[in-house]
């Protein structure tokens, strides 16, 4: 038995590294929310594998190991076959008008290459659980763990293998199960040799030795790339980090790129981009070319807005804060206009690294002065771990795009733009600090600032913001935040600088947004009070609502699926404009359809698992068993789990701040804790007869005590360091957790003698409705926020309860069938199956051995 477990944990484990290293390729060679969609689909393959064990069951005297050997096998190599496959594909879904067959079929094959591993993966594991239905407990146990480790083996091993060697190695793994199930000690040992070879090759060739082929043109990398400027590549924990040479050529010069050489540091395969500046380290001479010609601005920075609030705080021994330092421009202009003191915090570490180290002369070497001092890690983090006060605070178009670090490619959560990250910026700086954010959708930034500015006390914010607008770069606008009113000084000063005569025409910054004037501001006095009221929402053909941190979602600004224009009164900046257009692809909006995608895809797979087996399947057609029960409950266990995994991803993300951290916590303390719950719960006496209410009612009570006590304890720990955060964020979820393992066992036990395929029926729609709940999770916290989320994925555990009893007391007795399990050779010479009554009353304890 101890083989079986172990080999359940390493197939739970290839499978959960296969997923969220496809989640990262995908990421990078499409874009975050179509990997959304794909990887949703490859998880809905768990119900295709559901259907299958549900349609034919397998006969109770058949050994299993020969079956378990074959899945994990297959598992092996459809998963080795992934990285030509998916290279080969023309997988770009910007070319569905002009090629829509090409394109669609290249979808096509590319889920039906998904499908097999983890069809394969969710058969072997159903075998396991429908044969051994009365030891659910402890093999439950097993396949969380497994899952859970998962989840944090792969942050130090992207480092050194890659997505592409980790997918290997996760090949390599299921070969190991195989050898474990296997009932020939040839084949055992041929498989573990098979593995260890194949496992060899990433670690010796190196992160990428195995690499994917971008599809995608973004930013022009694909382009870069054929061209042999691709200089530098590492995966990082957080983000793929491709080093693009645009020392000016012909073949670099672009209209956003006339004059200066540099290095496009390229996330994730073109989502963002960030620069390395060529910069000879001399401050004095670059601030006197652009006192003479401010044009030369653009040689060294992106704009002449990264100058704005260094300018006006120029040599007053100002201290500053760099939130996403990048590349480095934001320090040079600090280091430039005299700053005493930068703290430069940067989330990848690749980057930081790099401008510390490979990069560094060719940048200047601003991060070894003196006054700068770097920092890796979370901005937002940062600050409410520091009691430092700052002239300057500077954000320049901070977000992740990476669906790892956000905790979901559903809907990309932006914390460093909230009404409670405003109130730490504000905060944290001096009575005559400025904010200044460089980011789209500017009337959505002042709704949520004023929001923080007025749960602070603070009166009359529109005295103190400024706003510069460039048509150029509509996207970037300066937005300047004083914490005094600002002046006409100020104001002249600024003007002259950023709308400078010796400007170009088209890199002039105009004020639209004047602190003295507000007559002849761009919005009314109504988006400065620190209120959203219900007419001013229906007037405007976008969502400008204040974001927080229960409803982080800065980037959904669609209020409907169609284009939108700027007209007189609806407070639409050309931004908005832009970015809401720009997303709709032959009139479809790119940004959203992977909702509808996946949703559409949710209800097929659904009907399927639930029509098809309840006409087909011997326990949907036979008398006494208990289908609507059964669908139900385990369907509300689905998704009830997984949007209580992924809305605490989101609330532990302040208060632990580095995202990848948060998921790895969460996702391992609760897994984990699941799994050792689902161990306890023999010991503890909980089974479908006695005790079964305890688990929800204690789901249910920790889940409303947590949100109610998170606030209050986070704002206690957030001194602590990283460590500290962990470990109490680990503490606080983890009684969770532990509850949360109980229900799915304890509902197998309650249909062990229903007829055979009940276990396989339940398990799938568990499968699928994870999905499901993935998707509605993403749904409710949108329209409502983390908080009701919560309580829903609550509700549904109450509706498990609810129908816990209608299931278990509708199960025909099925003593014959059992016994005659109970009679057979199974794995490791352990009886296939036995209830739970004689696995109680074995006198040898073999049966009833306590823990795994």
């Amino acid at each position: 038995m101890r083989r079986l477990s172990f080999g359940v944990l390493l197939i739970a484990l290839s499978t959960l590294i296969l997923e969220l290293m496809l989640t990262r390729v995908f990421d990078v060679t499409l874009t975050p929310n179509i990997s959304y969609f794909v990887i949703s689909l490859a998880i809905l393959s768990f119900g295709v594998a559901g259907l299958i064990a549900t349609l034919w069951p397998l006969d109770p005297r058949r050994d299993i190991r020969g079956i378990l050997a074959a899945c994990c096998i297959g598992f092996t190599i459809s998963a080795l076959l992934l990285n030509p496959i998916i290279n080969a594909l023309p997988l770009n879904f910007l070319r569905l008008i002009r090629a829509p067959l090409t394109t669609a079929g290249a979808f096509c094959a590319l889920y039906l290459t998904l499908l097999v591993p983890f069809t394969l993966a969710g058969y072997a594991l159903i075998t396991v659980f429908s044969t051994y239905a009365a030891r659910i407990q402890r093999l439950y146990f097993w396949d969380l763990v497994g899952a859970g480790i998962g989840t944090v083996i792969v942050v130090p091993f992207i480092l050194r293998v890659g997505p592409g060697g980790l997918i290997v190695c996760a090949a390599a793994l299921a070969l190991i199960a195989a050898a474990l199930f296997s009932g020939s000690r040839a084949t055992s040992v041929g498989c573990v040799a098979v593995a260890l070879a194949i496992a060899a090759v990433p670690a010796i060739r190196g992160q990428n030795y195995i690499d994917f082929r971008y599809h995608i043109d973004k930013r022009d990398i694909r382009t870069a790339v054929e061209e042999g400027r691709d200089e530098l590549v590492r995966w990082d924990p957080i983000s793929k980090i491709d080093i693009i040479d645009q020392t000016l050529g012909p073949e670099t010069i672009r209209p956003w790129h006339k004059a200066g050489n540099r290095m496009a540091i390229q996330y994730d395969g073109g989502n963002q981009t960030s620069y390395f500046y060529q910069f000879n380290g001399d401050l004095p001479a670059l601030r006197a070319s652009i006192r003479n010609d401010p044009g030369l601005g653009k040689v060294d920075f992106w704009q002449i807005g990264v100058l704005a609030a260094h300018y006006l705080k120029r040599d007053t021994h100002q201290s500053v804060l760099v939130i996403g330092s990048a590349g480095g421009e934001e320090t040079k202009a600090a280091l430039m206009y005299g700053a005493r003191r930068i703290d430069a915090v940067e989330l990848v570490p690749t980057v930081m690294h790099l401008a510390l180290g490979r990069y560094s002369a060719y940048i200047g070497n601003i991060f070894h002065n003196p006054a700068v001092h770097p920092h890796v890690g979370d901005g937002r983090s940062y600050l409410q771990h520091s009691h430092r006060k700052y002239n300057i605070i500077q954000l320049y178009s901070d977000y992740t795009s990476s669906s790892i670090a956000q905790g979901t490619g559903a809907v990309a959560p932006m914390y460093l733009y909230t009404a409670e990250a405003f109130e730490e910026y504000f905060s944290h700086l001096t009575p005559g600090g400025v904010l200044q954010i460089n980011n789209f959708a500017w009337p959505r930034m002042i709704t949520t600032a004023a929001l923080a500015w007025r749960r602070m006390g603070l009166n009359d914010f529109q005295k103190h913001v400024a706003l510069y607008y460039c048509a150029c770069q509509p996207t970037l606008p300066t937005l300047l935040i004083d914490m005094k009113p600002w002046t006409a000084a100020q104001i002249a000063t600024l003007n002259a600088f950023l709308g400078s005569p010796k400007l170009p025409p088209d890199d002039r910054l105009h004020l639209v947004a004047d602190p003295l004037d507000p007559a002849m501001s761009f919005l009314p006095s109504v988006f400065y009070s620190g209120t959203y009221p219900a007419w001013l929402a229906r007037r405007i053909p976008a969502d400008f609502a204040p974001v927080t941190d229960n409803w982080p979602y800065y980037g959904n600004l669609r209020n409907h699926l169609g284009p939108v224009t700027a007209t007189a009164g609806n407070f639409l900046d050309p931004g908005t404009v832009y970015v809401l257009n720009s997303a709709i692809l032959h009139g479809v909006p790119m940004d959203v359809v992977h909702l509808f995608l996946t949703g559409a895809a949710s209800v097929v797979f659904v009907i399927l698992l639930i029509l098809v087996p309840l006409r087909f399947s011997q326990v949907g057609r036979e008398e006494g068993a208990a289908a609507v029960p059964l669908l139900t409950y385990f369907s509300c266990l689905g998704a009830g789990f997984i949007i209580l995994e992924l809305v605490f991803i989101q609330k532990f993300m302040n208060l632990i701040g580095s995202p990848l951290y948060t998921y790895s916590t969460v996702i391992f303390t609760m897994l984990c804790g699941a799994g050792l719950g689902s161990a306890a719960s023999e010991r503890l006496g909980i089974g479908p007869r006695q005790r079964w209410s305890i688990p929800f009612l204690a789901v249910i009570g920790i889940g409303l005590a947590l949100l109610v006590w998170y606030p209050p304890v986070a704002r206690l720990v957030l001194a602590q360091p990283l460590t500290g955060r962990v470990a109490l964020s680990g503490a606080l979820l983890f009684p969770l957790g532990f509850f949360l393992g109980m229900p799915f066992p304890l509902g197998i036990l309650a249909i062990e003698h229903q007829p055979r395929g009940a276990v396989a029926w339940a398990w799938g729609m568990n499968g699928i409705f994870t999905a499901v709940g993935g998707l509605l999770a993403a749904l409710l916290s949108l329209e409502e926020g983390f908080n009701f989320t919560i309580l829903v994925a609550l509700a549904f555990y109450a509706g498990a309860l609810a129908v816990f009893v209608w299931m278990r007391d509708m199960a025909p007795a099925r003593a014959t069938e059992s016994a005659a399990y109970a009679a057979l050779p199974g794995v490791a010479g352990a009886p296939v199956m036995a209830t739970a009554r004689e696995l109680s009353a074995d006198p040898s304890g073999t049966h009833h051995r306590k823990g795994p």
